[in-house]
């Protein structure tokens, strides 16, 4: 049975979340090896691409951002927006994968797969407190970003982890509609965005704390290993939020520091 993908992503990760990305637009395959040059067949190794489904256990919608990868494997497939992931090239036989979300239980699914078998459907039990603190949470932020005293912009998860940008800064800029620039300044980091025919050299504040560099400590890391972003004054001032941080700021049902601009 052929699943065909749509914009499906591989991602290879170090440590827990990953750190390089590689935008996957795949199709189930068969790859056969060819003849040796003694011209004698050689035996045919069958492979294709794993699609499947992660899913509420609970009521069956679909997961944006679930991490997915063979047990104890450094590479991870994102699902989308639709819940779908890809792994690609596996062999026939069994097989070990693990789920990541935020506000879920981690899950271990084994099984036999092979190049007819059925869509593999990962049903990821919820942590209801997580959940309802993680909903408290973003209400908070959202009510912090009504107040302020300057345009904001925010984007989510699923912005994050469907967009084709290779690094936050690169998603930023395409949002803002901006490009980059150096700057003249040695107040920051050294990349600007240029926009509206101004060099902007925002400040950058990664899970509600400062970080060195600014801009530049974005451009080495992928969108889908934060859980948002906030834009504020035009690109003057941009927060970023891990979904580590995330979760414990669920479980603490955390209050967003005010803020002073």
């Amino acid at each position: 049975m052929l699943y065909a993908t749509n914009e499906l992503r591989l991602e290879r990760r170090q440590g827990k979340w990953g750190t390089a990305i590689c935008l996957v637009l795949a199709v189930l395959a068969i790859a056969i090896l060819s003849r040796d040059a003694m011209g004698q067949e050689r035996d045919i190794i069958e492979s294709f691409d794993l699609i499947g489904h992660v899913i509420d256990g609970e009521t069956g919608e679909a997961l944006v951002g679930a991490y997915v990868s063979f047990t104890g494997s450094d590479w991870i497939s994102v699902s989308n927006e639709e819940g779908r992931f890809a792994i690609l090239d596996v062999d026939e036989g069994s097989v070990s994968l693990s789920a990541e979300q935020l506000g879920y239980e981690s899950l271990v699914w084994e099984g036999e797969v092979d190049s007819d078998g059925v869509l593999v459907e990962l049903r990821m039990v919820p942590k209801p407190i997580i959940l309802e603190g993680l909903k408290v949470v973003t209400d908070r932020f959202e009510s912090r970003r009504r107040s302020a005293r300057s345009t904001v912009v925010a984007y989510d998860r699923a912005d994050l982890v469907t967009t084709k940008q290779r690094t936050a800064l690169d998603f930023i800029a395409q949002r803002l509609g901006s490009t980059r620039e150096l700057c003249t300044s040695a107040r920051g980091g050294d990349i600007c965005l240029r926009l509206r025919g101004r060099t902007v050299e925002p400040t950058v504040w990664v899970d509600e704390a400062p970080v060195m560099g600014g801009l530049s400590y974005l451009e080495a890391i992928p969108p889908y290993e934060l859980q948002m972003i906030e834009v504020y004054g035009h690109g003057r001032h941009v927060r970023a939020y891990t979904p580590a941080f995330m979760a414990r700021a669920a479980e603490l049902r955390l209050t967003p520091i005010a803020l002073s601009f």
